[in-house]
């Protein structure tokens, strides 16, 4: 009784999130409608990390008690990992496609995602490879440890080590390093700011200002922007308004020699829009993050028993 309780509770609450999501959540300024992705996008990439920790933890287990349901536990939660690593990728895609035109871009998230969901294949292809049960649990097991050890590392500390990233930093919350970003006319010509796409085409000189002509990416549609700055009096001249926003574009610092100078492209603007900055998308994420997580626990007890059963009918000569 308790568990199609909770079945159909968490069936519900993910209709209504779903509902939220698309009549309730407003469209965000830079991103457009493609911005609601982020309420299923940002909570199957953490689930994932929570997968792939029970699965070392329950691995763990198995390892200092070797009981067959221990290690059901940590396959059946290395089985969810993967799963919410490929829906956390596929809404990762979708967005990408939207907002930079293309699937994939190896962005740096994009390849430590992909390099975790390969470490994970192979778990299975090892356990599937071994005939022998117990050498299959504990050779698993040990696998699952070590697995694990990458994760962090994947998920959290390689896609911060470098600011050379297309993803979207601001896409969450946003903070006064979201505004601007540096491009060089010999270096690297393409960036983020806002989650708006920015691309450095070229800066001239005209007398006393330096003009840069940037392409921004913003819902889906480019636009060709030439904000400008003051040599002498050092400061931005031309300011440009990106279409269809509240964003003002400028060139808020200038370095460098004319055949390779450094611009600072800023993004003005007159409020915080980063996505979860909005009290209705906020709640709706809280509201998907939480029946995901339901979601994840029931599957995964779930699969675990059938696992179980699995393994019950293996001893009588028989597989489901």
């Amino acid at each position: 009784m308790l568990a199609t309780t909770f079945k159909w509770f968490t069936g519900i609450w993910l209709a209504l999130v779903s509902l939220a999501m698309f009549l309730w959540v407003p469209a965000h300024e830079g991103l457009g409608n493609v911005g609601r992705i982020v309420i299923v996008h940002v909570p199957t990439g953490w689930l994932t990390s929570v997968a792939f920790l029970f699965s070392a933890i329950y691995s763990w287990r198995y390892l200092r008690n070797g009981r067959a349901r221990d290690d059901a536990l940590a396959l059946a939660a290395a089985e969810l990992g993967l799963i919410f690593s490929i829906l956390a990728t596929v809404t990762g895609s979708m967005f990408a496609k939207v907002v930079w035109g293309t699937y994939w871009n190896w962005d740096p998230r994009e390849t430590a995602i992909a390099a975790l969901m390969l470490i994970y294949a192979a778990y299975f292809a090892l356990r599937t490879s071994i005939e022998d049960r117990q050498r299959q649990r504990y050779l698993g097991s040990i696998y699952a440890l070590l697995a694990f050890v990458a994760v962090p590392f994947l998920i959290f500390v390689i896609p911060r080590v470098t600011d050379d990233t297309l993803h979207p930093n601001c896409a969450i919350l946003n903070t006064p390093n979201c505004q601007g970003i540096q491009l060089t006319e010999n270096g690297r010509i393409i960036g983020t700011i806002e989650d708006f796409k920015v691309e450095l085409l070229g800066i001239e000189q005209q007398a006393d200002l330096t003009v840069a002509t940037v392409s921004i990416l913003s819902n889906g549609t480019n636009y060709t922007l030439k904000p400008s700055f003051n040599r002498v009096s050092n400061k931005p001249e031309a300011i440009e308004r990106l279409p269809e926003t509240l964003r003002d574009v400028q060139i808020k610092r200038l370095s460098g020699e004319p055949g390779n100078q450094t611009v600072e492209i800023a993004i003005a603007n007159t409020g915080n829009i980063g996505l979860l900055t909005e009290q209705r998308t906020l709640l709706t994420f809280f509201a998907s993050l939480f029946g995901f997580t339901l979601l994840f626990f029931w599957l995964w007890w779930l699969r675990a028993d059938v696992l179980d059963i699995n393994e019950q009918l293996v001893q009588q000569g028989m597989t489901i």
